[in-house]
This record gives structure tokens, sequence and C-alpha cells, in this order.
């Protein structure tokens, strides 16, 4: 295991895993580097906007008070000459209030643009419809019937003229739970590739994406994912992959956890396991070995895939943590009962002693400036405690990057293309 930083490391990353203990190149590593799959942006992220807004609003003040300085001298030189009231110019004071109040606006605006610019929880106007609720719905797939005989792994084309081209498709399908799971309804989000196959002949690896806390479904989709996978799938640093991203908020958690409550709130761990993901094995042509099986995450969604793809290790062979936690929190903020229920559910408790199928491929990643010391720290520890017991690991930091969404969006490329590493690395050891 090795850490990685920056543009510095994408060459080490790419070019034969050594950046990723127990990571391997595939025949599409060398093609493309994971540092050009941005998140694309507009106007509403853009510190151009920010400082267009800034200048508009000091202009609107700065008017403002000269219009009132000017109105001021002139009415002083009026009453000095000593002319009537009438005869004084400007003799009413001028209506400035909605050159202020232009100013104050573009002036909150700029700091609205400017923290989600820093942030990146926004980077289009397509963003903001998205969280907005108004983001595309889809057309639910029909129940699949059975395997369709002679299927095959989606992989990377090796002839770049047969990569797909164009992008996926993506949007929101209500998955409803069972009452006694006591799970609020809520929108799944579901990304399928470019050139995607629904007859069942192809089959593609499945990402769940786990939001943070406060957060919901759209947050992976609004910040982004879908542009990245698309460059990433059409340049052929990935295969085409489905990503689903449930919404894990529980009913008597105030943190995202992803753990049944014991406390009589929701079941949102069974709800994951039990109902989202068959619903997505059911209408979609997936690929069912653990290998093609990765959870990811951001912050407190970091810590989901971690405690979720760690316990459950014999259905998931990658996890990819941004920004990681190793432990849920207080128990009542987890839904939780007891310490030693915490205990139970805390990576950073279990990571030494838990039962692993080999191997359990985890990516670690956070940027230089987190504000948290918890997250770089539980990074570091679980890289080199996993990588103790000969699990590939792949750590990465963000230079000058904090917790944010942007730390997420930049993690991205480097997480799905450590995921494809480890499916090579399977599919050679046949």
């Amino acid at each position: 295991m090795h850490t990685v930083s920056g543009s510095a490391a994408v060459a080490g990353m790419v070019s034969g895993g050594a950046a990723f203990g127990g990571g391997v190149a595939g025949s599409s590593a060398s093609r493309s580097s994971a540092s050009v799959h941005v998140v694309p942006t507009d106007l509403i992220s853009s510190w151009w906007t920010v400082v267009v807004l800034a200048v508009l609003a000091g202009g609107a003040v700065t008017f403002a008070v000269v219009r009132r300085v000017r109105h001021r001298r002139a009415t002083r030189a009026a009453q000095g000459a000593g002319a009537p009231t009438a005869a004084r110019p400007h003799a009413r004071r001028p209506r400035s209030w909605h050159l202020v109040l232009a100013g104050v606006g573009a002036l909150l605006l700029a700091i609205g643009v400017g923290v989600n610019t820093w942030v990146g929880y926004l980077p289009t106007v397509d963003s903001l419809a998205i969280h907005l609720g108004l983001g595309p719905r889809l057309e639910v797939p029909p129940v699949r019937t059975g395997p369709v005989p002679g299927a095959t792994v989606a992989t990377v084309a090796a002839d770049p003229a047969d990569l797909p081209t164009g992008t996926g498709a993506f949007g929101s399908v209500r998955i409803d739970a069972p009452a006694d799971l006591s799970v609020d309804p809520s929108d799944t989000w579901v990304y399928t590739p470019p050139g995607f196959d629904d007859s069942g002949e192809t089959l593609y690896p499945v990402v769940v994406m786990i939001h943070g806390s406060p957060g919901g479904s759209a947050d992976w989709f609004g910040a982004g994912l879908p542009a990245v996978l698309d460059s990433l799938i059409t340049s052929g640093a990935v295969r085409p992959m489905i990503v689903v991203a449930p919404d894990m908020n529980g009913r008597d958690q105030s943190e995202v956890t992803c753990v049944d409550s014991t406390r009589g709130g929701s079941q949102v761990e069974t709800y994951l396991r039990d109902v989202v993901m068959p619903w997505v094995d059911d209408h979609y042509p997936v690929a069912t070995g653990r290998e093609y099986q990765a959870i990811g995450g951001m912050s407190a969604g970091a810590y989901c895939a971690l405690d979720q793809g760690l316990r459950h290790s014999a259905d998931t062979g990658t996890i990819l943590a941004i920004m990681p936690y190793g432990n849920p929190g207080d128990a009542q903020g987890a839904g939780l009962s007891t310490a030693d229920e915490v205990a139970a559910h805390s990576p950073s408790d279990y990571v030494d002693t838990v039962d692993l199928t080999d191997p359990t491929a985890v990516f670690l990643d956070y940027g230089t400036s987190e504000p948290d010391p918890e997250v770089p720290a539980t990074a570091e520890d679980l890289a080199e405690r996993l990588e103790a017991r000969g699990q590939p690991v792949g750590l990465r930091t963000e230079p000058g990057l904090g917790h944010s969404w942007t730390t997420a969006t930049t993690a991205l490329p480097y997480a799905l293309e450590f995921f494809e590493q480890q499916m090579v690395a399977a599919e050679t050891a046949r």
C-alpha cells in the first residue's frame, strides 16, 4: 500500500497498480488519467461568477453612496447661495434604496455562489434542478425472467474504436419498503452506462454510492457522478457499470449510519440489503460475482461503505471510502442502544478480527486540508491494518481540499479506476 497525492501520483496509480497494494492495471489503464475526468461546471459554480457579482454589488452600493453625497453637496450649495427651496437643485432626496437592495442581493448571491463553488454541491444548473425535485424520473424496467444463456460481463473494449459513445441514462425511482422496516418513502437514483444493453446478453458491475449526513439519494447525482462515469467509460478508463444511490436516512437516526435501529426506528440496513439490491438484481442485467460488486460513499456514507462492505465481504469485493469515519458516532444518533452495538458497527474496532473474504479491496481518500482530524486518522489507520491482513488497499490524498463534495468528486474517478483494477485482477486470477 502506498499513499498517493494529487496529479503527480496519477501515473503511478494508473500504470500497474504500484500506488495501490494488490491492484493491477487492466488494458484500459494506460488510456486515460483519472485527473482528466472532472465534473463539468457552469455559472453557479464559477469563481468568475463570484467576481462579477461582487463587482456589481460594490458598484451598486458605490453608485448609491455617490448619488447621496452629490445630493447633499448640491443642497448645501443651494442653501449657501440663499436660493428659495423650490429653486434648489435636487431638493428631493434621490431614491437609492433600489440600488442598495440590488447591491445587497448581488453580494448575497456572490457569497452563495462562492460557498457552492468551494463545496462543489451544485456544479451546474442541472444539479440544482435535481435537488429541487425536477430531475429525470426512470421508467421502471420490467422484472427480468432469468439469466440469458451465454451472457458475458461488460469489459473495456480492446479496440478504442469499439468504446461506447454518448452519455448514460439516469434518473430516480421509488423503491417502496415494507411497513415493518419503518423506512420513509424515498427516491433511489440509478445510472446506466452509454451503450447500455438491456437484453441481458451483457452483465454489468454494480456500484452502490451512499450520501453523507445530512444528505439524500440525489446528492451523488447532483454533484456530477453521471458526467464522471460517462467520461471514464467512453475513454476506456473503466468498463460500463451501473450505479445505484439509495436514501439511507433513518427515522430515529441523526446520522447516516446504514444500520438497523435497535431503538424501534428504521431498519435501514435491511432495506438496503433485502429490498434495494434485490430490486436492482430483478430489474437490471447485473454481474453477480462479488468481484463485480462495490459499495462507496463520502463522509458518513464512507463509514456506511466500510461497515457494510467489511461485515458483508462475502457479497462485496470492493469498498470506496472517501473522507471516511471508523464508527457510527454516539449510540443514540446511530439508532443503537448500547456501546457494544456501536463497537459491533465500528470498523475501527473490528477491522482486525472481522471475517473477510479474500480479497476485500479498500480505497481510502481524504483532502490534505480536512478540518476533522478523525478523517485522516481513520483512513491512515484502516489502510495500515487492512494491508497487514493482506487486503488490497489504495490510500490517496487530495492536496488543498477539505471536507466537501469537491473532494468527493475529485476522488471519484480514482476510486472507480481502483474498482476497475480489482475486477481485472480477479478476472486475471481465474
